[in-house]
């Protein structure tokens, strides 16, 4: 049986407390970017919110934690020379992994290879997070883009973050998907902090009422607080970038999606984050 890994990643700041000494708490924020079901958009969110956040003037870390389907660098047209797996299982620094991306926004690529990292020996263990820890220190944001859907490994990465940002579009199967994936994610979770994101609206009005729609459900039959970040319309701008492999709020700074980004990435930064005692944010690839 899988134990609740999300709980071992939260246990092992008490551990970090003996060793210093003192209860130190990070600064960094842990942000996943989720979804109930594939095609609505995440990564291509995950990628620009990531590089307006370095705009912003913050230093933001975007770790590509889908383990089925990464496509970070398909976005930007790039292949990485390493992933994730070769900083464990091979003789790769984890500085040698990550690489700039647009904006200096720092990027791990993490592939179908992390899936791997699962039954290490404890000294390949300690090597990861000892690596994890140092870089997250460097960092104001973390952003985990997971998978899609509410698969073991998806929910593992998302209730290990601090706050978790559901995206929906507003087709009903995808509505459906993101109240499920809140479900699972906040019965192994508790402490995370839901917002809920409706990409490809077709108008403002079309936004709100599926926002609405999910926040009374989840609040009504779940008891979870959930809130409503914003939306992002369906522009063709958008598309436009990804067939050149080029993030929108670049290629197209002025378009309606890249204007609601910004004001989205700025309430983000406005908003209250959770804190937390710092700990090792890839704790639970292990705690089986």
């Amino acid at each position: 049986m899988i134990n609740d890994q999300a709980a071992r990643l939260r246990d092992i700041s008490r551990l970090k407390n003996r060793a210093d000494g003192a209860t130190t708490l990070s600064p960094v924020r842990r942000i996943a970017i989720t979804s109930g079901k594939g095609g609505v958009g995440k990564s291509n969110f995950s990628l620009n919110l990531g590089i307006c956040f370095q705009k912003l003037g913050k230093r933001a870390l975007l770790i590509d934690a889908d383990t089925n389907l990464a496509n970070i660098d398909i976005l930007l047209g790039i292949s990485p020379k390493f992933t994730l797996a070769d900083a464990v299982l091979g003789d790769r620094f984890i500085t040698e992994v990550l690489f700039d991306g647009p904006e200096g926004l720092k990027i791990l690529p993490g592939g179908s290879g992390i899936i791997e990292l699962v039954g290490l020996e404890q000294v390949m263990q300690d090597r990861l997070e000892n690596s994890m820890y140092e870089l997250e220190k460097g960092q104001d944001i973390v952003l985990l883009d997971t998978g899609a859907g509410i698969s073991e490994g998806v929910v593992e990465f998302a209730s290990a973050a601090d706050e978790v940002i559901v995206i929906t579009t507003p087709e009903p199967t995808a509505i459906t998907d993101a109240y499920a994936a809140i479900k699972v994610i906040s019965a192994r979770n508790q402490a995370v902090k839901f917002y809920i994101l409706v990409n490809f609206a077709r108008s403002e009005d079309e936004a709100r009422e599926v926002a609405r729609n999910i926040k009374l459900v989840v609040e009504n039959y779940l008891a979870i607080d959930i809130e409503i970040l914003g939306y992002l319309p369906l522009d063709t701008h958008v598309q436009h970038a990804v067939a050149q492999q080029k993030p929108f709020l670049l290629a197209h700074p002025r378009c309606p999606a890249s204007l609601n980004l910004n004001m989205i990435a700025r309430r983000l930064l406005r908003l209250n984050q959770p804190h937390r005692p710092r700990g090792s944010l890839f704790r639970h690839l292990f705690a089986h």
